[in-house]
Formats: structure tokens, C-alpha cells, sequence
């Protein structure tokens, strides 16, 4: 397939027909326009250019355009994805399930990878499978045919990364039982590793953690009242945790006028109004001071404690070797805001996880306990008998929502601790090069005994390397002259690394490229799956729902490529691909 005009010869008038028939068909996917939308394209085409032979031959029109999509584009776009995956020297699979527009289940395949096309890690979309009843055994098998059938190498499979249903721990086990023998077969070794000990998707985790408040019926205060004023504001959807910050913070901005609006306004209105449960709900939540007052508290633990992992949970460039000690400043976060400062200071994530959230002697009294000024400040309104019920259940949704995390979030992990080895400020830490050997080690379907040698000396050259400040973060000054400091993408960093040479102009490193860009490909959570459902949202919607299986792949795959050749512009994905 050409798309542009840097080729060895001189397009016919045919291909410059089919070009511009694959750039219309681009666009389409990237900006989600209807297949019925190219009904008159060719029409148009020919008023606006009157003088141009393509124009006037070009034919494209709706069916040619769901054909050119669904076998063309995005065919053409998968197998050069794959092409692209095969080049790695390991991969990820990320998986994740949904209802879709007439209640049928979709399952989303992305793969992540280090693509030598991007010099990075990346995560492609690769395809969408509709499923009836989906079972772990359903599952498993899909996923592995799909493997199998594209030559991808199940030994080189690093990991799965998924949502958190027990469906899924199922599949993971049965995929991991393949993998398992794949490795075997290919390093010969019967006691392979399997996939590799990363825990489940950590936003789910902490959406899990921050659930458990609801047993307080905390949040269960923000959903009957973001029910009732949908009409003013955003919704929260109480399976939705990372929204529910700015939903709060609206619904204290606007209190006094929920207040008038439901028990003034809407009486005088509407008098069966008050016969209406759901009313009877929101009109006893805004009645009660301590509403208010739960709703600063919540609004603190999402802002200061939550809110900040959330987000960096959400970002697309590689996190791996920072994930442990998020997780680990997460949970002391926790513990800071109710333990004892005196049993927290200098300790590690392990002497942490012996505290007992139980005794109430490593409790901080109520004046210390982590509620927020503007929290305090409204308690002081409500009735001794509130506050002491208020500071109980602050201490119980705090303890809850420790232990959550002390059972789900990865701070015993070793290997993802060993990790952190990849950080550049941790090239000349002494810990390294064993952190190093220890991962390696784990891999033996990556390196042969022979390359552990290779890569051990090649560390050593590493160590003594002089490395510019510039790859791995940007210095700048701010308005008031404050030093500002921005961290580059570690994948960019070691992109440098590699391209260092010798003398002779040979690549210095040639063993330890292997084992960090397998490492870097590592997710850090499943995030690039869910915002792949967001786009499939905006795609498959009520009036396209008979959309097939091909096209909807056709679409994606075609979309995600227009993203990864052309940052998301149909005109600038120029590169030329036979």
C-alpha cells in the first residue's frame, strides 16, 4: 500500500486514486464519520476540484468505503503491527472485557511492546473479539489462537496484563500453563517461570481500597445526591472512583442552592414530589449537617491521598520501575494519616506491613487524625455525640481501606522492587547490578547462561558510562526564577543509551538492550485498555450497532495506526509501506 509520493517511480493515475481512497478511509476511522457520510464524497470531490483527474475518477462511496476499512486499511495495519511486535524481544498482552451496544461481550486485545519503528515502548490496539457467555475457558482459548495464529512466540508472552474478575485470574492460569511449556521447549529447562509476578491492574486496587468505604455509607451520600442534580452536574458513577473528587467539589460548591432547589423549589412545584423516594433520599442527606461534613472528609482522601497515584497510574509512558514505590509511598500515606508518626519514621515498607491497624494505642488521637482543616472546621457545628460517631468512622474507613491495600497492592513484591534498578538516577547505586542478575536470572527464555555473562560486563560499561543530564530530564526556569524539572520518558533515556558506540563505531551494549526493553514493556496497569473502551464507546453507538466484527476491527486497528504513524493526522502518516 503506498500513501505517498516518496516511492522510486512515479505513481500511475490508479494508485494515486487508491491512495487517496486509503487517506479518506484514514480519516473516517480517526474521526469517527459515518460509512454513510461518503455517499456523495465523490460528487463533492469533483465541484471542489474541477481540474483534477483524481477527483474526477475517485468512487469511493459508502459500501466500497466500509470494504476498503474493514479488508484493506485495517488488515494491512494489523500485519504491519505485527511485523512490528515480532522485532521485540518480548511483549506483553493486555486483555479486557465489555457489553456493547446490544448487550453483547467484547473482548479488547492490546499488545505492548518495544517497537523499533517508535524507538519506545508503545501499546498498540490489535483486535476486538465478540464473545456470548465469557468464561475463563472461552477466554483462554481466544487468546491463545490469536497468538498462535499471528506467529507470535507464547515463550516471549512476558505477562498478561488484565482487569481484576476471577474470570480473568482463571484465563491467566490456563494462558500461563502454555506459556510455561512453550519455555520449556525452548530453553529446554522443566522448571520454567511462567509468566512474570506482576499483581493485577493497580487503579483497580485503589478503586477497590477506596470502595470499602461505602460499608460507612460515605460515598453512597455522594451517589444519592449526584443521582438527583444530574441535570446540573457530571454524575458519579459510584464504580467509577477516580471521579469522584470533582463530583464532590461541585456538590459543595453548589450546597446552598441544592438546598433551595429541592427543599424549596421543587415542593412548590410539584406537590406529589414528596411522595417520591428517591426526593425522600436526597431531601434526609441535605437535611443533615454531618452530609456536609462527610463530604469535605471524602473530598480530602480523594485529594490527598488518592487522587495523586490515580492519575500517575493513568499515563501511557512506561512506569514499571517506578511502581513499587508508588505503591509503597501510597500505603505509608495511609498509614500517616492515622497511625502514630513515631512508629512510621525511617521505616521500611516491610516493618510498616507488622503494624497493627487494630491496637489503638499506635492510633493518633482525634486532634492528629488526617481529616482536612476545612473538615474540622465543620465539625465543630455538629453535636458532641456526631463528632464522636464522625471520628470512629474515620478511623474505621481508614483501617479498611489499609488493609485492602496491605492484601491487593504489590509492596512484598520482589521483582517488581528489583526493578527499580532501570531508574538513571540508580546507574551507579550499588544495588544494581544485583537487582540486575536476580531479574535476569528470572529469564532464561530471554538470555542464555552465555549472554548472563555478556550482560554482567556490559553493566560494568554502563556503570562507567558518562551520561548526559539532558537524556533523562529537562531543566528550566519558571516566571519567579524557580528551578523547574521535567523527567523525560525512561524509554527515551535508554533509547540514548543503546545508540552509544565504541571507538570503532560498534554498538557498546548489545546483551543488556534485550533484557531492558523486555522490562520496559512491562505495564504499569490497564489503563490503555479502558481508554480503548472510551473510543469503542464513541464508535459503536446505538444508530451502528450492526456493525460487524471486521469492520469495528478495521476501524480500530486503522484509527490506533493513524495515531502511531501520523501522531493521530491522516496527512502526516507518509511513511511508505509495501
Amino acid at each position: 500500500m503506498v500513501l505517498n509520493n516518496s516511492t522510486d517511480r512515479a505513481l500511475t493515475h490508479e494508485e494515486k486514486i487508491t491512495r487517496a481512497e486509503c487517506y479518506r478511509a484514514m480519516a473516517a476511522a480517526q474521526l469517527g464519520f459515518s460509512y454513510d457520510s461518503s455517499k456523495n464524497i465523490p460528487e463533492l470531490f469533483a465541484s471542489m476540484f474541477p481540474d483534477s483527474k483524481v477527483a474526477a475518477d475517485y468512487a469511493m462511496k459508502d459500501r466500497k468505503l466500509s470494504y476498503v476499512v474493514s479488508h484493506g486499511t485495517g488488515s494491512f495495519f494489523i500485519r504491519e503491527l505485527i511485523k512490528d511486535v515480532l522485532k521485540a524481544p518480548a511483549y506483553l498482552l493486555l486483555f479486557d472485557e465489555t457489553t456493547i451496544v446490544g448487550v453483547r461481550k467484547q473482548l479488547d486485545l492490546h499488545i505492548r511492546y518495544w517497537s523499533e519503528y517508535q524507538q519506545g515502548v508503545v501499546t498498540r490496539y490489535w483486535k476486538s473479539i465478540m464473545l456470548g457467555h465469557a468464561t475463563a475457558d472461552i477466554i483462554s482459548h481466544h487468546l491463545l489462537d490469536s497468538l498462535k495464529s499471528e506467529g507470535l512466540d507464547l515463550s516471549k508472552l512476558l505477562h498478561l496484563g488484565r482487569d481484576n474478575p476471577n474470570v480473568n485470574k482463571a484465563a491467566e492460569a490456563m494462558i500461563e500453563k502454555e506459556v510455561r511449556s512453550a519455555q520449556e521447549k525452548k530453553t529446554g529447562n522443566s522448571s520454567s517461570n511462567g509468566l512474570l509476578p506482576i499483581e493485577p491492574c493497580p487503579l483497580h486496587i485503589i478503586h477497590t481500597a477506596f470502595k470499602r468505604v461505602r460499608r460507612e455509607d460515605y460515598l453512597k451520600v455522594v451517589e444519592t445526591i449526584g443521582v438527583g442534580v444530574g441535570r446540573f452536574m457530571k454524575r458519579f458513577v459510584i464504580t467509577r472512583w477516580i471521579e469522584v473528587g470533582p463530583v464532590i467539589k461541585r456538590i459543595i460548591d453548589q450546597w446552598l442552592i441544592l438546598i433551595e432547589y429541592f427543599l424549596v423549589y421543587l415542593p412548590k412545584i410539584d406537590k406529589k414530589i414528596i411522595n417520591n423516594d428517591r426526593w425522600k433520599r436526597i431531601k434526609t442527606q441535605l437535611e443533615q449537617k454531618k452530609t456536609l461534613v462527610r463530604l469535605h472528609f471524602i473530598l480530602y482522601v480523594y485529594r490527598h491521598i488518592f487522587s495523586k497515584p490515580l492519575t500517575w497510574l493513568q499515563q501511557k509512558q512506561p512506569l514499571i520501575h517506578l511502581l513499587f514505590e508508588e505503591c509503597s509511598n501510597l500505603f505509608r500515606n495511609i498509614l500517616i494519616s492515622f497511625i502514630k508518626d513515631d512508629l512510621l519514621t525511617n521505616k521500611t515498607v516491610k516493618q510498616l506491613l507488622s503494624i497493627s491497624f487494630d491496637s489503638q494505642a499506635n492510633e493518633k488521637p482525634d486532634s492528629k487524625l488526617a481529616i482536612g482543616e476545612i473538615t474540622r472546621n465543620e465539625l465543630q457545628e455538629m453535636p458532641t455525640n456526631e463528632k464522636i460517631k464522625f471520628m470512629h468512622d474515620v478511623r474505621d474507613i481508614y483501617k479498611t481501606i489499609a488493609r485492602e491495600l496491605t492484601r491487593t497492592l504489590p509492596v512484598t513484591n520482589k521483582f517488581l522492587q528489583n526493578l527499580q534498578f532501570m531508574h538513571p538516577l540508580q546507574q551507579h547505586h550499588e544495588s544494581s547490578s544485583k537487582s540486575l542478575m536476580i531479574i535476569a536470572h528470572d529469564l532464561p527464555q530471554l538470555l542464555s547462561d552465555g549472554n548472563l555473562d555478556y550482560l554482567n560486563v556490559e553493566w560494568r560499561l554502563y556503570e562507567n558510562e558518562t551520561i548526559p543530564e539532558e537524556w533523562y530530564q529537562q531543566k528550566t526556569t519558571s516566571g519567579g526564577s524557580d528551578e523547574v524539572i521535567k523527567c523525560h520518558p525512561i524509554d527515551n533515556y535508554w533509547k540514548h543509551v543503546f545508540a552509544v558506540k565504541t571507538s570503532s563505531g560498534i554498538a557498546k551494549f548489545v546483551v543488556l538492550p534485550k533484557l531492558i526493553k523486555s522490562l520496559l514493556s512491562l505495564s504499569h496497569g490497564n489503563a490503555d485498555v479502558e481508554r480503548g473502551f472510551s473510543e469503542n464507546a464513541a464508535l459503536i453507538t446505538d444508530d451502528r450497532s450492526y456493525l460487524s466484527d471486521i469492520s469495528i476491527n478495521g476501524l480500530r486497528a486503522t484509527k490506533d495506526a493513524v495515531k502511531f504513524y501520523g501522531q493521530g493526522k491522516v496527512h502526516e502518516v507518509s511513511e511508505t509501506i509495501t
